[in-house]
């Protein structure tokens, strides 16, 4: 059994776009991105992609420009922003969706270039109970609005704690602007068409200086892309740069875990540009997809163990069956050798950690040792199920083990064989072998077993 493995990398840095646009890139149907967008009845929008190079890459642009009078207009269906006596100066999100794309020197904005420029202007404020309603009024898969929720509702709590307020009270800027939702309802959609098992992300750049937004001048990182990203691994980024945008972060940290390239073999790459080119590297994101076999399954067990060399024989009986009665999932008695040369029996049990200390408690009451050792460790099972055969002597059930969807052990239950057994008075050794040969022919083994 192999898992479809998605890492995303950001050498140039994080905006929604530019996500979007390496999922694209790496094999995303733009078609499936547009279906759902579509879906949010919003209006008033064009998606736009094109081909470009970052420092000799060649990578995919997306852009959503607003189509004629309805640009901005088609958004006044969503509900008002409600209003504040301290008209929003502390519950305002001042999150940016493309502002990254512009450099800051001095404090001072430098005047965007050509397409940089923001292309939805005007947008009315929204609250991010107004656009957890939107979701949930349009008729988009399940596990994409979930997704989008929680990315938006992750922004939601960053800039709460920016503005001193709470969750329910910020109103978002730029972020609820149409460009930006659709960003971020872009990327799950393109997610959601790739059907990945595992997102792992890596770290993000973090560089200095000032952005200009709805707040007026903010320090890089904007406060908000900052606590977004507490516990996530960064590396030293470009001076006067906004290279992470809060919608950036938010998706980055929402969708995957922060890890290291994970083990896979690569079938698709795909790089997303941002809009402006950096002279030190390519302001992209790059999107790897690949394939790597799956985690055997393993559980936690707890081994409890224990030598003695003065215990009879007819106590073992009911050693065995306390063990298992408090919890043990196996036990076993192996004959050694003990100090002063004596022959002696080494009792261990395993069982669930949780039940280690009835394990522990039984050994200590039915053995005659005065201590036992515990230890915690992983075992890898096969997948098993039971699957009833029809044998001469009557119906026997057969527990069967896979591993990656192959059946590789059958084992008769010895209840049912020692039951027909003596029904038939045959030796169990018969019933047993004519459980698994009748099991062999209702499971024939697949060439690629042999």
């Amino acid at each position: 059994m192999t898992e479809r493995v998605l890492w995303l990398d950001a050498p140039g840095g994080a905006a929604g776009d530019m996500i979007l646009a390496a999922l694209i890139d790496a094999g995303a149907p733009v078609e499936r991105v547009r279906d759902v967008l579509d879906a949010l009845h919003i209006g008033g929008w064009s998606m736009q992609q094109t081909r470009t190079m970052r420092c000799s890459i060649a990578a995919t642009h997306v852009r959503f420009q607003p189509t004629g009078a309805h640009a901005t207009a088609a958004t006044a269906t969503q509900p008002p922003a409600p209003a504040h006596s301290h008209a929003h100066t502390h519950s305002h999100a001042h999150a940016h969706n493309h502002a990254h794309v512009h450099a800051h020197s001095d404090g001072a904005t430098t005047p965007p270039a050509p397409g940089e420029e923001q292309p939805f202007e005007d947008q009315p404020h929204r609250a991010f109970r107004d656009i957890c309603t939107m979701l949930e009024a349009a008729p988009i898969p399940a596990t994409i609005r979930a997704r989008a929720v929680a990315i938006f509702e992750r922004l939601a709590h960053a800039e709460a704690r920016v503005h001193d307020t709470t969750p329910a009270e910020v109103v978002f800027h730029e972020v609820g602007s149409v460009d930006a939702i659709l960003d971020i309802v872009g990327v799950c959609a393109a997610l959601d068409a790739l059907d990945v098992d595992l997102i792992c992300c890596g770290p993000l750049p973090v560089g200095r200086g000032f952005v200009r937004c709805a707040h007026g001048r903010m320090p890089l990182p904007a406060p908000a892309t900052l606590y977004l990203m507490e516990g996530w691994p960064t590396v030293p980024g470009l001076d006067r740069v906004e290279q992470v945008t809060p919608t950036g972060a938010a998706i980055w940290v929402t969708i995957a875990a922060a890890t290291a390239p994970p083990e896979m073999v690569v079938e698709s790459v795909g790089y997303g540009a941002g809009a402006r080119s950096f002279d030190d590297r390519p302001n992209v994101v790059r999107a790897v997809l690949g394939r790597r076999s799956k985690p055997k399954p393993t559980t936690a067990v707890t081994t409890t163990l224990a030598q003695v060399d003065d215990m009879p024989g007819e106590h073992i009986p009911p050693l065995i069956d306390a063990l298992l009665a408090a919890g043990a999932l196996d036990v076993t008695i192996t004959p050694c050798v003990m100090k002063k040369g004596r022959p002696g029996m080494r009792l261990e049990a395993i069982s669930r950690p949780e039940r280690a200390d009835q394990v522990a408690h039984s050994m200590l009451r039915h053995a005659s040792t005065f201590g036992v050792r515990q230890w915690q460790s992983h075992r890898t099972e096969l997948e098993r199920h039971h699957q009833s055969v029809e044998t001469q002597f009557g119906p026997v059930r057969v527990k069967v083990g896979t591993l990656d969807g192959k059946e590789l052990q059958a084992a008769p239950e010895y209840a049912d064989v020692a039951k027909l057994a003596r029904q038939h008075e045959v030796p169990t050794s018969r019933v047993y072998a004519a459980a698994v040969h009748a099991w062999h022919l209702l499971s024939p083994p697949s060439t690629s077993d042999e």
